[in-house]
C-alpha cells in the first residue's frame, strides 16, 4: 500500500490547488514523514509515519559529534542509542520480509511492538531535560510527536516501517528530469508520468519493464479500441495472466 503513495505526497507538498483530486488517490494508507499538512487529509486515510525520517535526525545528530568524541564515548550518548534501538527494529523487518502480510503482523506484534513501546518510554523520560534547539533535542521531539504515526505500521502487515520503497521508486524519474528539464507541454508531462507509473508498477510486481511493455502494446493490438474490462485486468503488472519471461529472477 504505502509504496505507492510517494509521488501524492510529493504534490501535495507542492500544490494545494488539486488538493480533492489528488487526496483521491488515496485509498487508505498513507506513509509519510512528519510535514503538517498531511494530518489534514481525509479521515477515510490513515496516515501513517516514516521511521527512516526519525531515524535521519538521530543520524545527524550522532554525525556532528563523531568530531568530538571516541567511539565509546558514542556509544553513551542518546544519538547512538536511539539510532542502535531503530536498527533492531530494522532488523526485525528485514526476517520478516519474505513472510506474508499475516505473518509479518504476528511477527510485529510479538517482536517489534515491546521494542517501539520501550523505545518510546525511553524518549519520554528524555522529554523535558532534552536541549530543543540541539539537533538531538530535534530528533527526540520529533520522534516523540510522531510517536502515534510510526506506530501504525504494527496494525497490518501490508504496512511498511517507512516510505524508503516509493523515494527510492521515484529516484530513476527525478535522475531523468534533470537531463531533459522540461517536458515542452502539459500533454507530455502526463505522458511521461503514465510511462513511469507503469514503468515502476511493473518494477514494484517483479517483472522486467521491456519485456513487460512489449507484451502489453503486442496485446493492444488485438483488443481494439474499446476493450472489456477483463481484457485489461489481465494485462495488469499483478495480474497471473503474465507470460513467464517478464517476470524477473530478481527479488522484489
Amino acid at each position: 500500500m504505502s509504496n505507492y503513495n510517494c509521488l501524492t505526497m510529493m504534490i501535495l507538498r507542492k500544490c494545494r490547488a488539486n488538493y480533492e483530486e489528488l487526496t483521491s488517490l488515496i485509498n487508505r494508507y498513507f506513509t509519510c514523514d512528519g510535514y503538517q499538512a498531511y494530518h489534514s487529509l481525509p479521515e477515510r486515510i490513515t496516515v501513517t509515519g516514516c521511521m527512516a525520517h526519525a531515524r535521519r535526525r538521530f543520524d545527524e545528530a550522532l554525525t556532528v559529534l563523531k568530531k568530538d568524541f571516541t567511539k565509546e564515548q558514542l556509544k553513551e550518548t542518546t544519538a547512538y542509542q536511539a539510532m542502535a534501538r531503530i536498527g533492531i527494529l530494522y532488523k526485525i523487518e528485514e526476517m520478516i520480509r519474505d513472510k506474508s502480510p499475516e505473518e509479518r503482523y504476528e511477527e510485529r506484534q510479538k517482536q517489534a511492538k515491546p521494542l517501539l513501546e520501550a523505545f518510546f518510554e525511553w524518549l519520554h523520560t528524555l522529554e523535558d531535560s532534552v536541549d530543543r534547539s540541539s539537533l538531538i533535542g530535534e530528533a527526540v521531539l520529533y520522534t516523540l510527536n510522531q510517536e502515534v504515526y510510526l506506530k501504525r505500521y504494527l496494525e497490518d502487515g501490508h504496512l511498511s516501517i517507512d516510505n524508503l520503497a516509493a523515494e527510492r521508486s521515484l529516484k530513476n524519474f527525478a535522475t531523468g528530469r534533470r537531463n531533459w528539464l522540461f517536458a515542452k507541454s502539459i500533454h507530455g508531462a502526463q505522458a511521461s508520468a503514465t510511462v513511469y507509473s507503469i514503468t515502476e508498477t511493473a518494477m514494484l510486481n517483479g517483472l522486467k519493464p521491456y519485456h513487460y511493455l512489449t507484451y502489453v502494446l503486442e496485446k493492444m493490438k488485438d483488443l481494439g479500441p474499446f476493450p472489456e474490462k477483463e481484457a485489461i485486468l489481465e494485462l495488469l503488472p499483478w495480474s497471473t495472466s503474465l507470460p513467464a519471461d517478464c517476470h524477473s529472477n530478481l527479488k522484489k
